[in-house]
């Protein structure tokens, strides 16, 4: 079995991770940006609004990354068009932006 070393590993550790690191976090932005446009796309519109309050954060903490997809705060009855009321029917466009595209949001986090 052969064994690989890196040379000067200690001193390039902090570079290499650091690269990784931004690497998975342009392909989180990638893959929410392309979530946020297929939500846009699927929208209800009130008032021409929704679509354009449609939004994503991406969060690095520690070792997490995350993304998330959703309206901004002055567009939270976008939430009661997405789950619907007592009175209402649901119109989800954020939970199909996400599971309906998931090959291609998982390509886009793989670096595709």
């Amino acid at each position: 079995m052969s064994k690989v070393v890196f040379k000067d590993w200690e001193q390039g550790k902090q570079r290499v991770l650091a690269a990784v690191s931004g690497r998975l976090v342009q392909n989180m932005d990638k893959a929410c940006e392309y979530a946020e446009g297929q939500a846009q796309a699927n929208a209800p519109v009130w008032r021409g609004v929704l679509k354009s309050d449609i939004t994503h954060t991406v969060t690095v903490k520690a070792n997490i990354i995350q993304g998330v997809i959703g309206v901004k705060k002055k567009a939270y009855w976008g939430w009661f068009q997405e789950v619907g009321t007592a009175h209402h029917a649901a119109h989800p466009f954020l939970r199909p932006a996400v599971f309906g595209n998931a090959q291609e949001i998982l390509r886009l986090l793989r670096g595709g």
